[in-house]
């Protein structure tokens, strides 16, 4: 359903009365109406630079998807799709997605930067009535709304009065301008209540600038958790179709989720986020066992074709890419299953859900240079206590000692991202070299992997009755650099003599 709105917002104080419209209309009952919109947008505002709004909202007469677009004249395109259009609570119905893109074109780009996640919560008390004309009173004129907003989750709230033309005409709209201005009344500063909530966002969005280290703790881990789950909403079809890379990225998306949601916790509602950490650590799961498989195909189809020609006895590569290409494919086949699953479908509805209304505590709306470094340092000493346990230990434990600090080393180095936009160099100089860590004992904890994976391969081809040498070659080679830790040792120790924060 489409229609144009052309309206009037006032800016009105919280206790003041009514403007009296005397004998030029006659005012209909007061209908109340308690209103929630929750707005959404890309994580670079493009809809809001361009003067588009989308919304879904629950409550009143009009409840559903709206979205607006400018019109030259200075009314709105208003564009209607039901509630329950959307492919969930709070995904965009696909007739209101295309009409953006037919709007933006080019201005709205592809992939997760693309990706249209909640911005913004608008809680509305309304006081609605109808504005009648006096010689036919069954003709609306115009509904005035006397409305009392709250901006979730920051809480600030304001008053306003919208007046929107029903059957009235551009000339009565003036006329009321006009009695309310007589009465003290100016036009509100904000075109919307949108554009008040986001305040300065899209300009510095414009100018491609995020969150600051002077603003909120809170708005740079949300940028930080949007722009994961933008990656999951967005490679959700290419995961599905196994689009190269899609599930790699997919996973690391679902791994920066969870690590952010631990090292920043004493933020957030635990209550809330350690259960939704179990729901992303199943999905992530899931894509394990086909990302693994692929990964390790490809590292040991490269191993035997870095063989000299006399070390590869048999059809060990043939072997290699089926018998893995087999575990990948059906891996994947149940990785789909996942994605068709209820379960799936609202672990997205609580990750949107999260980002509509993060459940905010304790310092989470304090300077962000301020609060955030001393929860990085957090994350410092719990690799620093790992580090020390993979000291202590030797052989196979060593190596699974030095898979976990790799894990506690990726957490801080997410966390160092996380910041970096905000506290700049100092944090993205860190993320740098902790991702040199990870890095390195990644393969150490590759090769620990290849081995394994190569006695699964060599006793398939076995039973086939095909030549052992060369999975024997290579299963040497895996363990060999399995044991050669003294890399991933020493990259640790570097990065926690790295001194930030």
């Amino acid at each position: 359903m489409q229609q144009v709105e052309a309206e009037l917002k006032f800016a009105i104080g919280a206790d003041d009365p009514l403007p009296v419209l005397d004998e030029f209309v006659e005012v209909g009952p007061v209908r109340e109406q308690h209103l929630r919109a929750v707005y959404l947008d890309t994580q670079a505002l493009h809809l809001a630079r361009h003067r588009l709004t989308l919304r879904r909202r629950e409550g009143g007469g009009d409840a559903g998807w709206h979205l607006k677009s400018p019109r030259p004249d200075g009314t709105r395109l208003e564009v209607h799709a039901p509630l329950e259009d959307g492919p969930g609570r709070l995904r965009v119905p696909q007739t209101l997605r295309e009409q953006v893109l037919a709007t933006l074109g080019h201005a709205l780009p592809e992939g997760p930067d693309g990706t249209l996640l909640p911005v913004a919560v608008l809680v509305t008390h309304r006081l609605e009535l109808d504005l009648l004309d006096p010689a036919r009173p069954e003709v609306v004129l115009a509904q005035l709304c006397d409305d009392r907003v709250t901006a979730l989750p920051a809480g600030e709230t304001w008053r306003e009065l919208e007046v929107e033309l029903v059957d009235g005409d551009e000339a009565f709209l003036g006329h009321v301008a006009d009695i309310f201005e007589r009465q003290g009344l100016l036009l509100a500063d904000d075109p919307s209540k949108l554009s008040r909530a986001l305040g300065d966002r899209p300009e510095r969005a414009r100018r491609g600038e995020g969150p600051a280290a002077g603003g909120p703790a809170a708005d740079v881990v949300l940028a930080y958790l949007a722009a994961q789950v933008a990656v999951i909403v967005a490679r959700e079809e290419d995961v599905r179709t196994d689009v190269p890379d899609a599930v790699h990225k997919t996973r690391v998306a679902t791994r920066r989720l969870r690590s952010a949601l631990r090292t920043f916790r004493r933020l957030l509602d635990r209550d809330v986020v350690d259960p939704l950490r179990e729901e992303i650590r199943w999905f992530a799961t899931a894509l394990e066992a086909p990302r693994d498989a692929e990964v390790m195909r490809d590292h040991l189809l490269a191993s035997v074709d870095d063989l000299p020609h006399d070390e590869r006895v048999g059809p060990v590569r043939e072997r290699v890419s089926t018998d893995l290409g087999q575990r990948h494919a059906a891996a994947h086949q149940a990785l789909v299953q996942v994605l068709d699953s209820d379960r799936y479908r609202e672990l997205v509805e609580q990750l949107m859900d999260l980002l509509a209304a993060p459940p905010w505590r304790g310092r989470a709306h304090q300077r962000a240079d301020q609060v955030l470094p001393a929860l990085v340092l957090g994350a410092v000493d719990r690799a620093r206590t790992q580090a020390r346990a993979a000291e202590r230990a030797e052989g196979r434990q060593q190596l699974h000692q030095l898979h976990e600090a790799r894990k506690k080393a990726k957490a801080v180095r997410y966390a160092c991202e996380a910041l970096a936009p905000a506290l700049g160099e100092e944090a993205a100089e860190a993320a740098e070299v902790w991702e040199q860590v990870t890095e390195t004992l990644g393969s150490v904890q590759d090769a620990a992997l290849a081995a394994e994976w190569l006695r699964g391969v060599a006793a398939a081809a076995q039973e086939a009755g095909e030549p052992g040498y060369t999975y024997g070659v290579l299963a040497a080679q895996a363990v060999t650099r399995a044991q050669a830790v003294q890399d991933g040792e020493e990259a640790l120790a570097r990065a926690l003599e790295h001194g930030w924060p």
